[in-house]
């Protein structure tokens, strides 16, 4: 299973000690390194390009972004933006799955800029404060995993009860179907004939269902 990465994004003299934490626990905790690998800029080798040529395409190939934000914004380039920032939008402009940690609760020391990036992310996402590297691994493992559970990764059901996450009804054989189709008929006088098209005969089998889709205006899940 080829795994998927966190890039971890932050401005690295500041956050170094935070920075490592969460990549080692990452490669040592025994559930996230069957999924996850962490993708830090400062363990690259040398290279004959830009840096933030690397660290961009590095976003665009992760699975989930990871920021960690504390008081300082760092060094900006000619557009005025930090390396961090640049992460942050391009994270969002993929439309990435995005963490993001706040580091402790003294706004006022933060740099403006800094500031004006956490109210950014405030405004889009969910995100957790901490005090700590314990705190902050504690409240990354719990992001982490319920994200494993969103993407349907971890199993709470039998294998032959979860839903295939992704399958598409091109993924399925209809020979195969017609076959199965015949032989329950044979055996067992099942009613369905081998000629029911592919989608009415899954539903019978309670294999699939129609995707509800909600009347304009109204959010999936919502009670409205």
């Amino acid at each position: 299973m080829s795994k998927r990465i966190i890039f971890i994004s932050s401005v690295q003299k500041e956050l170094q000690p935070e920075r490592r934490a969460l990549a080692d626990f990452i490669q040592g905790d025994p559930l996230l390194r069957r999924y996850f690998t962490a993708f830090l800029f400062e363990d690259l080798p040398a290279t004959d390009r830009q840096a933030n040529d690397v660290y961009l395409d590095q976003v665009d190939r992760c699975s989930v972004y990871l920021g960690i934000f504390g008081n300082d914004y760092g060094p900006e380039d000619a557009q005025g933006l930090s390396a961090t920032e640049h992460e942050f939008q391009r994270a969002t402009k993929r439309r990435k799955p995005r963490l993001i940690f706040v580091k402790g609760g003294d706004d006022p020391a933060r740099q403006p800029k800094m500031m004006k990036l956490i109210r950014n992310a405030s405004g889009q996402l969910v995100r957790r404060r901490f005090s700590g590297v314990p705190d902050l691994l504690a409240q990354f493992y719990a992001s982490i995993v319920q994200h494993l559970e969103e993407q349907g990764l971890l199993r709470t059901v039998p294998f032959d009860a979860a839903v295939c996450v992704r399958a598409t009804l091109q993924d399925l054989s209809a020979r195969k179907l017609r076959w199965f189709l015949a032989r329950a008929r044979q055996e067992r006088r099942y009613a369905l004939a081998e000629t029911t098209p592919m989608e009415k005969a899954l539903e019978h089998l309670n294999f699939h269902q129609q995707e509800v889709v909600p009347p304009p205006g109204i959010e999936p899940g919502s009670t409205a």
